[in-house]
C-alpha cells in the first residue's frame, strides 16, 4: 500500500523557514504503527492524518515518530493551510477539528482571494504550580543560575500539551545554549511536562514579544523548530501573571537553528488562538 504525503513548513514566512509537518488528507485505515512510521520516514516531528468525523468537520490525529500526541499546533496550521491551497474552502471561514484534546475551531483567513493565515483555537489554558529545582533546571540547559529570570512563577501550562516556560535574560544566552537532552527528558518526566519552552524578551524584530527555543525529547524531538501549542500556552502564562499586557502577539522561533518562523497568538477572554502561514515543500508517496 502507498499513501500520498505532503511535507509542509508551518509558521513559515519563506520556503526554508518554519517547522516541517507531514500532512495526509485521505487517510486510509492505517494502524498507529504505520502512522508513526510515516513521521519517521518524513523525518518530521509530527504528521497530521485527516479523517471524517461525526463530531466536527474533520477528525485529525497527530503522530510523532514515537508516539501519538493529543494536539499539534504546527501540524494543524500545515494541514488547514494546505487544504485551503487545494480548494477545500471558498474563502474566509471557520471549521472545526476533532482532536484528542477536544473539538477545536480553526479559522481560515483569506486576503485578496488567497489564503493568508490559519488560526487555530487551542484548549483553555491549565496552570499547575510546581516545585522546581533551579540547579536541576540550569544543569539540564547547561547555563548559569544567573542566566535565568527567577522572578517568574514556577508553573507548567497547557493549551493542549503541558510545557515549562523558562525565561532567560538575553538572546545571547538563548542562542548559545547546548542542552543535555537526557537531563531535560528526566526533568520533564518529573514535573509532568512534555517540553521546556525557553525564551527571552530580547527579539530580532521590534513587533515580537519574545524569541524562543523549544526542547521536547519526551516526544522524540530534541528541539522543535517552531511550536504552536507551546507558544500559545506561554503567551497565556505571561498574560495571566501580568508580565505582558498586549493580547495580540507575535512569537519568534527557529531563527537560531536556521528555520525562522513566526507564530501569531491571540489571547482573549476565554480563548487562545495561534496561527501563521505555511509552505508546501514536498509531495511524495510512502510505501507501507
Amino acid at each position: 500500500m502507498k499513501i500520498h504525503v505532503k511535507r509542509v513548513n508551518a509558521f513559515a514566512e519563506s520556503m526554508d523557514g518554519g517547522n516541517p509537518a507531514g500532512v495526509v488528507f485521505d487517510s486510509p485505515d492505517l494502524t498507529d504503527d504505520q502512522m508513526r512510521h510515516v513521521s519517521k520516514v518524513l523525518n518530521v516531528s509530527e504528521t497530521a492524518f485527516v479523517f471524517p468525523s461525526k463530531k466536527a468537520d474533520y477528525k485529525v490525529r497527530f503522530f510523532s515518530p514515537t508516539v501519538e500526541v493529543d494536539l499539534c499546533g504546527h501540524a494543524t496550521i500545515a494541514t488547514f493551510f494546505t487544504m485551503a491551497l487545494n480548494g477545500f474552502f471558498d474563502g474566509t471561514c471557520r471549521v472545526t477539528q476533532e482532536t484528542n484534546a477536544g473539538v477545536l475551531p480553526v479559522h481560515i483567513l483569506f486576503f485578496d482571494d488567497e489564503i493568508d493565515r490559519v488560526m487555530m483555537t487551542q484548549s483553555n489554558p491549565i496552570y499547575k504550580n510546581i516545585s522546581l529545582d533551579i540547579s536541576e533546571l540550569v544543569g539540564s540547559l547547561k547555563i548559569k543560575k544567573d542566566d535565568v529570570d527567577s522572578s517568574l512563577p514556577n508553573q507548567i501550562v497547557s493549551t493542549g500539551l503541558f510545557t515549562l516556560p523558562v525565561c532567560v535574560k538575553s538572546f545571547d544566552v538563548l542562542k548559545h545554549m547546548k542542552p543535555d537532552f537526557v537531563k531535560i527528558k528526566k526533568l520533564c518526566e518529573k514535573i509532568g511536562a512534555g517540553s521546556i519552552h525557553v525564551f527571552t524578551f530580547e527579539t530580532i524584530e521590534p513587533r515580537s514579544v519574545y524569541h524562543a527555543r523549544n526542547f521536547a525529547p519526551m516526544y522524540g524531538i530534541n528541539e522543535d523548530p517552531v511550536t504552536g501549542t507551546a507558544n500559545g500556552a506561554v503567551c497565556c502564562y505571561l498574560v495571566k501573571n501580568g508580565i505582558i499586557h498586549e493580547k495580540n502577539l507575535v512569537c519568534e522561533q527557529g531563527d537560531i537553528i536556521g528555520k525562522p518562523g513566526r507564530v501569531y497568538v491571540e489571547v482573549g477572554k476565554g480563548f487562545v488562538r495561534v496561527g501563521g502561514k505555511a509552505r508546501v515543500v514536498e509531495e511524495k508517496e510512502i510505501k507501507l
